[in-house]
């Protein structure tokens, strides 16, 4: 990076940072102050203007985690009256405070840029504002298939026969004891192990793999929490509570017919916190051993040091994502194409396909693929316009949308390879590089100008007011 270019990125990693400074300082002086609403309205200015510089300078991983923290403050600007779940969403907001100046710093010094590091904080803070995790709205760990089957164990000599619907009944309760006691952090030991005997129970009653897989997996968080090997954030207290639905409708459904359905979503956001579980216990490492998860997500100290909380992703990681992401991007295209070949069709029609889209999106995001997740979330809002009828389903939009999708599959392959393979500094760089470089400079360099100028501007028509 020529001279210029590194002091200008510097000069704006230095504004940004103080920016984000005045973010925290404000917010750590609401916690102090909470009547004091405008502290939190400057919090959430600060971090929209720090979310669109960093999305200038097509930081996308920094940019998006900027956003969920945006979010977050004007979630809790809405609830204030309330004072609904402000503890959890005040310190999930300050642990991103702290994490997103060394994120940022450890990418303008060269480091890669990649959201899937700061998935668990992401998460967090979409939890608070109880949002689907980022996890399962995701193509990450996507249909894994485990080679350990259920095994159902005869009933204990003396111990009165009782289908596993009969005990899912039974056990809820005591699931329900449990879960509460650890979420309120009242005597973590025992609760846990009352989670953990439940799951067991219904894992050895299990008679249909779905059934039997879901208590083998919230087992093995559960003995992860017991080793200290997973913190119990808002993430995982929100994966184990929806354990309790599970149970509920497994007593409701009956087993057979819940088979038929299986929570899906649920299952892949275990397995990714067990993936990035610092324990190795019996039962996490026989999970990840049967769904292959070293494979995925391997956890190895060498890596590279922005893969600190979550080891970067495998080659095979990334090609079984692009997979994912080209097939379900097939999927979108055919439909519109049947749709507008047929004609005639009902716009509602298209509403699952509004939802693989934000799957998508979700995913490159993640991805750090910011310019490709813009594309798809830009086709997103209009194909709700068009389910809607705020716009029409004609030929022409469908079409643009369609050729929209082609190009961001076209661009996949070659930018997810990017993040895979090694940065050689000793490859020569082109010379294009460079001049792009030295223009990138120039225009950082007007920018900052321009900022600075607007800063006083509104600085002195704020003043005049007063």
């Amino acid at each position: 990076m020529p001279e210029v270019a590194s002091q200008t990125f510097d000069l704006v990693g230095r504004e940004v940072n103080a920016t984000l400074a005045e973010a925290r300082g404000a917010l750590e002086t609401y916690v102090e102050q909470p009547d004091n609403v405008t502290l939190l309205e400057r919090c959430a200015q600060d971090l929209h203007q720090v979310q669109g510089v960093l999305r200038v300078l097509e930081i996308y991983g920094a940019a998006l985690l900027a956003e969920e923290m945006e979010h977050v403050a004007q979630y809790l600007l809405a609830t204030h009256s309330e004072r609904k779940s402000q503890a959890e969403s005040l310190d999930a907001l300050m642990r991103a405070m702290v994490q997103l100046p060394s994120y940022l710093e450890r990418v303008l010094a060269g480091g890669r840029d990649l959201a899937l590091v700061l998935l668990p904080l992401l998460n967090d803070l979409r939890a608070v504002r109880g949002n689907a995790l980022l996890s399962e709205g995701t193509l990450l760990l996507l249909n894994l298939k485990s080679d350990q089957q259920a095994q159902p164990q005869a009933t204990a000599p003396g111990e009165a026969p009782m289908t596993i619907e009969h005990w899912a009944r039974r056990l809820r309760a005591r699931y329900q004891v449990g879960l509460i006691g650890w979420i309120r952090g009242e005597r973590l030991e025992q609760n846990l192990a009352i989670l953990g005997a439940v799951a067991r129970k219904l894992e050895q009653l299990a008679t249909r793999q779905p059934v039997f897989q879901l208590w083998w997996v919230i087992g093995a968080v559960i003995e992860a929490l017991q080793e200290k090997g997973l913190e119990s954030g808002q993430s995982i207290k929100r994966l184990l509570g929806l354990g309790d639905r599970e149970i509920r409708r497994l007593y409701e459904q009956g087993e057979a017919r819940y088979a038929q359905s299986p929570p899906v979503e649920l299952l892949n956001n275990l397995l990714y916190y067990i993936g990035r579980s610092e324990s190795s216990g019996a039962r996490v490492s026989a999970v990840r051993a049967s769904f292959r998860l070293s494979e995925l997500l391997p956890v190895d100290e060498s890596i590279e040091q922005e893969r600190e909380n979550l080891s970067a992703p495998s080659v095979k990681l990334m090609q079984t994502v692009a997979a994912a992401i080209r097939e379900d991007l097939a999927k979108v295209k055919d439909v519109l194409d049947i749709f507008v070949r047929r004609g005639a069709g009902q716009p509602q029609e298209l509403k699952s396909q509004v939802e693989m889209l934000r799957k998508i999106g979700d995913t490159l995001g993640v991805l750090g693929l910011g310019e490709l997740r813009a594309n798809v979330q830009r086709e997103t809002e209009r194909l709700q316009k068009v389910v809607a009828g705020a716009l029409e389903a004609d030929e022409a939009t469908l079409v643009e949308i369609a050729a929209t999708l082609i190009g961001v599959e076209d661009k996949l392959d070659s930018q997810l390879v990017g993040m895979i393979l090694p940065r050689d500094a000793g490859l020569p760089r082109p010379a294009e590089d460079g001049e792009f470089q030295q223009v990138q400079a120039a225009v950082l360099r007007e920018c900052i100008v321009n900022l600075a100028r607007i800063k006083e501007a509104v600085t002195q028509s704020v003043g005049g007011t007063l």
